[in-house]
C-alpha cells in the first residue's frame, strides 16, 4: 500500500520523528512518500534511513520514497 507524509510545514526535529513513527507502521511491501521543505532534511532523512535499515529514494521534486527492507533480502 502507498502512503504519503507531508512534513513541509514542520521544522526539525519534528519531520524526522514523524517519519520514524510512520516507518514503524509500514508493512514490508508498503511505500511512504515523504514531502520535505529544507535541504538539511535531505541529509537527515538519508541518515535516518540508514539507521532504520530502510530503502530511501530521493525524487527530483525534493520528495522521498521510503520502504522497509525485506527481511529475506541480502544485505
Amino acid at each position: 500500500m502507498d502512503y504519503q507524509l507531508d512534513t513541509q510545514n514542520y521544522r526539525c526535529p519534528l519531520p524526522l520523528l514523524m517519519i520514524k513513527k510512520a516507518l514503524a507502521t509500514l508493512e514490508e511491501d508498503d511505500r511512504l512518500l515523504v514531502l520535505i521543505s529544507t535541504e538539511s532534511s535531505v541529509k537527515e532523512i538519508e541518515q535516518l534511513c540508514e539507521t532504520l535499515n530502510c530503502i530511501c529514494q530521493q525524487n527530483e521534486d525534493r520528495s522521498f520514497i521510503l520502504r522497509k527492507r525485506s527481511k529475506h533480502a541480502c544485505p
